[in-house]
């Protein structure tokens, strides 16, 4: 459902499990800040996970046909991965199916360093999709070597940062009002283990302290945001060393001389970082209370934010540990309540998860794909009919995309008194509305080539399948072979070839209208 209030919701949840994991006091001699801190340090595992989001329909709200129509499709949603396999921190595979209303849709995905690679269940070969920092070939071509190569060494120590920083975060941040530590018995991978259970749970009417809590604490741990400012100076360094070498091989920048003085003292930088982090900070929570109550009285937002610090929204958490305090289990359940309101599709959301893990730490192979008959570009599966084009029609996928999600509908209004280029400006010839062949070609996803020694335009169409060809100053067109009469010919004006666009648009299994009144030609496809 397209409903841009909703949008609003959502983030609750990022927020109440960051609170939640990241408390930081000990319960029960159990130092909390050490569990998260393991959490951010495995570098290889097992697992399994599902994950279920469920939309509770709002029983005084009218619904329109398609907020009905996906509601019946989406209203419970699952992923489920049943085999996680993490080599390191660049080498995964994760498998599993995404569920809903009318089926499932099996997968393997595959993470490296350079690609990720996905099989979906009727897709006719592996789908790439290339790793923003390997490709930078590609997309950065103005990029030298060795700032590629730097880019490459930051994106693989920023990993090893990740136990400082949740240290960091997790260390400053209190601890909900209900949090327990039990002894638990659990099985993970059929295995029962004695675990300790740490069961958490959280309002929404406490989350304005908590967030005042932990700003608060920022502000006093100098010495952790320091650490942290000192840290991030050394990862970015190199970087910008690389950045200044090249600058300075081109002439150089007026910036140059303002940024040396840093880079070439740590102390300083940090302690400059240090200054207007502090600064900001302060004014934040001086002003915390005003703000929020300012908010809280606003008449736009104020009933939405109202609703979202009230006792409403829920979020449970069990989090189970081994010995060594590294999570083997747990469980969540989020649920956010959406305010009153006879134009909201939905009333909540509710939002579950389940999550083992093992062989932490311990060798992990992740699973691969074989891409010997061929890969499918991401960058090719750009436009609808690509996609389609690309799957089996029988398969859930295709089912899916094509008449639950409706990806392909097409609704195309052209004025003809609209200013175009004189060159390629629609006309009327003999009550036939003539289009540049590639408005649409490329209003409905499909392709067109032409042929200059027999001024053929060949037009193909992945939705259809048709195969559509057409000369110049002829009135018969092919279509998969057969041949059709033409109401005129297709016509070359200035560089431009224009085709009968009913002819055209219906051929790839479109509709077309005329609007005298407008002098608008609609095209609709589903």
């Amino acid at each position: 459902m397209k409903n841009k209030r909703m949008n609003r919701w959502l983030p609750l949840l990022l927020v109440v499990m960051l609170v939640v994991l990241a408390g930081c006091q000990s319960v029960s001699g159990v130092d909390l800040n050490k569990v998260i801190q393991n959490s951010a340090s495995v570098k290889s595992s097992q697992g399994t996970q599902t994950m279920t989001l469920e939309l509770i329909p709002n029983a005084s709200a009218k619904l329109t046909d398609e907020q009905k129509r996906m509601m019946d499709l989406f209203s419970n949603v699952k992923l489920k991965i049943t085999d996680m396999k993490q080599q390191d921190t660049t080498h995964v595979s994760v498998k599993g199916a995404f569920e809903y209303n009318k089926g499932q849709i099996p997968f393997l995905l595959v993470m490296s360093e350079q690609d990720y690679i996905f099989t979906v269940e009727g897709a006719n070969k592996p789908i790439i999709l290339h790793n923003s920092v390997s490709s930078m070939d590609q997309i950065q071509d103005q990029l030298s070597q060795e700032m590629k190569e730097q880019i490459k060494q930051l994106y693989k120590k920023s990993t090893d940062l990740a136990p400082s920083f949740a240290a960091y975060f997790g260390g400053n941040l209190p601890n909900p009002k209900n949090i327990t530590i039990f002894d638990a018995k659990e099985y993970v991978n059929n295995e029962g283990l004695n675990l300790k259970r740490i069961h958490a749970e959280i309002k929404g009417d406490e989350l304005a302290d908590l967030i005042k809590g932990f700003l608060t604490n920022i502000l006093k741990d100098e010495k952790g945001m320091k650490d942290i400012l000192g840290q991030l100076y050394d990862l970015v360094l190199p970087l910008v060393q690389q950045a200044m070498k090249e600058s300075k091989a081109q002439g150089g920048s007026p910036m140059d001389d303002m940024i040396t003085p840093y880079l070439n003292n740590k102390t300083l930088a940090v302690e400059l970082a240090f200054t207007f982090l502090q600064t900001k900070l302060k004014e934040l929570v001086d002003n915390y209370d005003q703000s929020l109550q300012s908010a809280l009285s606003s008449p736009n937002a104020g009933t939405n934010l109202q609703t979202l610090l009230s006792d409403k929204q829920s979020f449970t958490f069990d989090l189970y540990v081994d010995s060594d305090l590294m999570p083997r289990k747990s469980t969540m359940e989020v649920k956010i309540t959406v305010p009153d309101s006879t134009d909201e599709p939905i009333s909540g959301i509710k939002i579950t998860s389940t999550q083992e893990t093992w062989n932490i730490n311990k060798p992990v192979i992740a699973d691969t794909i074989n891409t010997s008959a061929g890969l499918l570009e991401m960058n090719t599966l750009s436009k609808p009919s690509k996609i389609l084009a690309a799957l089996d029609p029988k398969s859930q996928l295709y089912q899916l995309l094509k008449n639950d999600l409706r990806i392909t509908k097409k609704q195309i209004n052209l004025f003809m008194d609209d200013y175009y280029d004189e060159s390629t400006k629609p006309y009327i010839s003999h009550d036939v509305t003539m289009v540049p062949v590639r408005f649409v070609t490329e209003q409905l996803d499909s392709d067109v080539a032409w042929d200059p020694a027999t001024k053929q335009v060949t037009i193909t169409d992945p939705v259809s399948g048709a195969v559509i060809k057409l000369n110049i100053g002829s009135k018969q067109a092919s279509v998969n072979g057969a041949i059709k009469a033409l109401e005129t010919e297709a016509e070359l004006s200035n560089g431009t070839t224009f085709v009968p666009v009913r002819f055209i648009a219906e051929s790839m299994g479109a509709k077309v209208e005329w609007n005298q009144e407008l002098k608008m030609v609609t095209i609709t496809r589903d």
